[in-house]
């Protein structure tokens, strides 16, 4: 998981307090957890992936979808 997640910054939002996305800076939010991909100014690429993308929560499932998915330039 660690390898996984190596270099990679995450922003934790609060859906509790914030709701199911922030619109004005193009995010809305389907599912828990998803991650987006931004670009190089730190906007929204339009890329993303959430927890149904690996299946059972497993640390080989999530690891071995989330790498690969990070790793993409």
């Amino acid at each position: 998981m660690m390898a996984a997640y190596a270099g990679i910054y995450l922003v934790l939002l609060d859906v509790d307090e914030w709701g199911w996305g922030v619109p004005e800076a193009g995010f809305s939010v389907d599912a828990i957890p998803i991650y987006f991909r931004l670009d190089e100014f730190g906007r929204p690429s339009g890329e993303w992936i959430d927890g149904y993308a690996w299946g059972e929560d497993t640390y080989a499932n999530i690891a071995g979808t989330m790498g690969p998915w990070f790793a993409r330039p």
